[in-house]
């Protein structure tokens, strides 16, 4: 498969990948959506998705005919097995503006705090600008200080924010915009 892309964290030691979503992945990646712990640190509430729903979601990603994949499997290598652990996507695409969105979810909480979201959000940056696009953006809710802190060790850079934009547990937080944008 040439659409995989590999990557090292946890200082060089562990071998990970991204590799394009398919539908086997889907109930996988609905009980991420669907486990509160993860869906906390979420600005957007995925609950009580189901398997349409997330065929809806990838779907959208996969349609169209030489397209190159933009909705990834974060997969880590555990003794030559392959074990997924969340995905990663370049959405809301812009062409008129050479413009996208990213956005990552560490599902397997187990890799909470392993480095993997800094490495795979560098891989996508640099996946991003290889298809043409000049400006990625990204959302964090506020709260979320691990997300910002990799996004912005991958080169993204605080744009504003969004006052009391995410409702999250009868409180209103504060939405972080950030992009990083091709040099040249």
């Amino acid at each position: 498969m040439t659409d995989i892309i590999n990557f090292v964290f946890q200082r060089g030691d562990r071998k990970g990948r991204l590799r394009p979503v398919n539908s086997n992945d889907w109930a996988q990646i609905v009980g991420w959506w669907n486990n509160p712990d993860v869906r906390h640190l979420y600005d957007v509430h995925f609950v009580n998705q189901t398997f349409s729903d997330a065929e809806k979601w990838f779907l959208k990603e996969t349609g169209e005919q030489d397209r190159k994949p933009r909705s990834f499997v974060i997969e880590v290598d555990i003794d030559g097995k392959w074990l997924p652990v969340g995905t990663a996507e370049l959405y809301s695409e812009r062409p008129s503006h050479n413009s996208v969105e990213f956005g990552f979810l560490i599902g397997d909480k187990e890799w909470w705090g392993k480095g993997i979201g800094t490495e795979i959000a560098k891989k996508m940056v640099a996946y991003g600008f290889k298809l043409g696009y000049h400006r990625i953006g990204a959302v964090s809710a506020a709260y979320n200080t691990r997300s910002m802190n990799t996004l912005q060790k991958a080169g993204f850079q605080i744009e504003g924010i969004r006052k009391s934009y995410v409702l999250r547990d009868g409180q209103y937080h504060d939405q972080t915009l950030m992009s990083v944008v091709k040099e040249g």
